[in-house]
């Protein structure tokens, strides 16, 4: 039993670390999503390659945050 409950505990922890991953990029994109006037960038022909270029560089401070606290 003990040996279930501790595989349990580490496909919980690498779905936590995936959702902190992923949950900040779901807010940046569905915040770029919304068609409402004001929004940066929105006259720049560089802004959807900017927004993917942060998106990236968000994802992999993320990642190496995690490695370096040795959580994966």
């Amino acid at each position: 039993m003990e040996k279930r409950a501790e595989v349990m505990n580490q496909r919980l922890f690498f779905l936590s670390i995936i959702s902190a991953v992923f949950l900040p990029l779901g807010f940046v994109t569905g915040l770029f999503g919304v068609n409402v006037g004001g929004m940066p960038g929105v006259d720049s022909g560089n802004a959807f390659a900017v927004l993917c270029i942060s998106i990236v560089a968000m994802s992999l401070a993320l990642l190496a945050l995690f490695r370096w606290r040795r959580w994966i």
